[in-house]
């Protein structure tokens, strides 16, 4: 039934093109085309549909971080439980972390291991940030490794300092308490100067859970001549708190919101005779985290044709999502250069170009805590520190070309990674260290066809590939050292057709996909003769993955129409190595990818009565998905074998005083539908969404 109301709603939509004539006098078409302020990512708009999201869409509307900003993208499942989650495009619950990168002002901030903790992405409070950028399926030939779930650019006020503003804000609701300042200026017609500041507390699902947050960044931007100007920016984040991370779904139908976790008995340390030290912990999750942050721009206009942009990096922090006190510590430093020329003019490839470029990182992590074990030999407990360091190095080229002819674009991008995955572990059992020396070519071939001025079409291939993640660069054997995995990177296929008009009164943009690996990496138990038993990394997966994106808007007169759609369906079969190892924990059917809706909708209006006051609806669908592990104990248990749909209405209306105040207020899940976030393995553990909430802000801009 649910399937049957997506379709009749898109076709009550697609019916509304029938009216373009008598409409097209008093319609203005959304802006498609707004030039991003990353000289790369400008340079993928004439093939590919990216989804630009600016401050004003989500500014004043509720929206409280990052991932619920993201939530509103059909094609993007997002899980806001804990430290959350980002899955573009279906990569499933296992894949989404390896295939996704996550850029803070041109600088990633994607973890550089997952294990044993995970990283979060909701760094930045929404009022500093500026856009928001996804490239979806694409961009491994700009950025390398773990780009075929797509790429999400934040865009702070890094570029943009002295276009700032001041301003001063208060938001409140049932579950949230934040205040944040803002301060811009421009010293004189070369310098602008700015500060942020955001304090934040909010309140989780559960009794005593929350997250606190403070976030600080200062910066300034110089414009040194008319071509050139260099731009820098500080900032802290700083944030505590505890969750819990899933809970028996019995004990949430007895407990729910008052539910507490028991305090877990650990050891924590020895006395003088080998005896263990017992003492308490919480059951709670810990939610902390710290990170410094210093980004360098600097843009050259060389002349007419050369542009050339110099992004300089580098942050450090720690954080701790676990109960038992483990803190990972983490930097990132690097280099982007990227230069930029123009040929064919006065020819008839006027208006191509070419864009050059050369990527350095460096990331590094580190794990320390202690382990006790027992001397059979002297009846004594001693300690067994464990320690896990990673240590990755990354030296990119390529290119882009940009052929222009008449009413076409031909696009042809080439990259060249060498990797050095360096490891030092000291696990439980054993230990090891070295190497993985890794190279690996993208490439990508797109045609795109300009049949009027408002209307494309495009076709494209990418070759991208994931390198192995911290938890895959080793194979860990019960008889032998930890080594390098012997795994290969997963290579994707990547085919994509797209098209963006204006068709009637409405913009368009539609999107299909299909993308494929015959090597696609997993992490599985083995038994080896030799080697003894043991984890090892092994491509032993066959995976597809296809899907169709439809995104609409209008704007008739004082209404604004927003209306998206995403259908996504993965399967997943071993392939022929997998017959060389035996493996019962794990079976991919066909009933898809693991937590990837089939299904996903989301409509939106914005109407404003005057320049003063507007009101705002939304409504999301969300379909089900498969969740679990082994097909052979769930047949014929339809309930277990996937998790339901679920629809959510939100409201909110703005209002905008003369005098620079902004008053904005609103209800999110209106209707107070119970869900579930997070779904573990055949509903032994569950994490409920948020229910009802209130909200409402206060900002001043002067």
């Amino acid at each position: 039934m649910k399937k049957n109301k997506i379709i009749f709603i898109l076709c009550i939509i697609l019916s509304n093109f029938s009216y373009a004539e008598k409409a097209e006098q008093i319609i203005k078409l959304k802006e498609s085309y707004i030039n991003s302020d990353y000289l790369e990512v400008q340079k993928l708009k004439p093939t590919k549909n990216i989804i630009v999201i600016e401050k004003k869409d989500f500014i004043d509307k509720g929206y409280k971080n990052l991932t619920e900003i993201l939530d509103d993208v059909p094609s993007i499942n997002v899980g806001k439980s804990g430290w959350g989650s980002i899955d573009i495009r279906g990569q499933g619950e296992d894949s989404s972390d390896k295939n996704l990168q996550v850029l803070l002002d041109g600088a990633p901030i994607t973890n550089l291991i997952n294990h044993p903790l995970q990283t979060n992405y909701d760094i930045v409070p929404i009022e500093s940030i500026e856009r928001i950028e996804i490239i979806p399926s694409g961009g491994s030939i700009l950025y390398g490794s773990g780009s075929v779930g797509g790429i999400i650019n934040i865009t702070t006020n890094l570029k943009r300092i002295n276009k700032g503003s001041k301003s001063v804000g208060i938001n409140y609701g049932n579950n949230l308490k934040e205040y944040n300042v803002s301060l811009s200026h421009n010293v004189n017609d070369k310098l602008g100067v700015q500060l942020t500041y955001t304090n934040s507390k909010k309140d989780l699902y559960f009794k005593n859970t929350y997250r606190n947050t403070q976030y600080l960044s200062s910066g300034f931007n110089y414009k040194v001549n008319e071509n050139n100007e260099i731009s820098f920016r500080y900032s802290l984040l700083d944030e505590d708190g505890k969750f819990i991370r899933s809970i028996p779904s019995e004990k949430l139908n007895r407990i729910g919101k008052n539910y507490v976790p028991e305090d877990k008995e650990v050891t924590i340390g020895l006395d003088d005779k080998g005896k263990k030290i017992k003492g308490k912990i919480s059951g709670y999750a810990n939610a902390e985290r710290k990170l410094e942050s210093f980004n360098f721009s600097y843009n050259s206009k060389i002349n007419s044709n050369i542009k050339y942009v110099l992004d300089t990096f580098y942050n450090k922090g720690n954080f701790d999502n676990s109960n038992l006190d483990l803190t990972m510590y983490h930097k990132t430093k690097g280099v982007r250069n990227k230069l930029s020329y123009e040929y064919g003019d006065n020819t008839v490839f006027e208006g191509s170009n070419i864009l050059f470029g050369i990527d350095y990182y460096i990331q590094n992590a580190d794990l320390n805590y202690n382990d006790y074990r027992y001397d059979r030999k002297t009846k004594k407990y001693y300690i067994k520190p464990l320690a896990f360091k990673y240590d990755k190095k990354t030296l990119a080229f390529y290119l882009m070309n940009n052929l222009v002819y008449d009413k076409f674009n031909f696009t042809q991008g080439i990259r060249r990674d060498y990797t050095y995955w360096g490891f030092d572990k000291l696990a439980a059992q054993n230990s090891g260290k070295g190497v993985s020396k890794r190279t690996n070519t993208n490439y990508e071939l797109a045609l795109a066809y300009n049949y009027r001025d408002t209307g494309k079409i495009y076709a494209r291939y990418e070759r991208s590939f994931t390198a192995p993640d911290g938890l895959e660069i080793t194979d860990d054997f019960s008889k032998t050292d930890i080594t390098a995995t012997k795994g290969k990177d997963t290579i994707y296929d990547i085919y994509e057709i797209g098209l963006r008009d204006k068709i009637g009164f409405s913009t368009v943009v539609l999107t299909a996909f299909y993308n494929k690996t015959d090597n696609e990496m997993t992490r599985n138990l083995v038994m080896d003769k030799n080697l003894g038993f043991g984890r090892s990394s092994i491509n032993i997966l066959k995976t597809e993955r296809k899907g169709i994106e439809l995104s609409l808007s209008q704007k008739v007169g004082n209404l604004t129409l927003e209306e998206s759609y995403a259908y996504l369906k993965g399967k997943r079969r071993y392939n022929s190595e997998a017959k060389k190892y035996e493996d019962k924990d794990v079976d991919w059917t066909d009933a898809g990818l693991k937590k990837v809706p089939k299904h996903s909708l989301t409509l939106k209006a914005d109407y404003a009565f005057n320049e003063k006051f507007s009101v705002n609806a939304k409504y999301k669908y969300s379909g089900k998905y498969t969740n679990f592990t082994d097909e052979k104990e769930i047949q014929g248990k339809e309930e277990e074998k996937f998790i339901k749909s679920h629809s959510l209405v939100d409201i909110g209306l703005n209002y905008k005083a003369e005098n620079g105040l902004i008053f904005s207020a609103g209800i999110n899940n209106l209707f107070n539908k119970k869900y579930f976030e997070y779904v573990g393995d055949k509903k032994y553990s569950v994490q409920p969404a948020e229910e009802r909430t209130y909200y409402m802000g206060l900002k001043y801009t002067f």
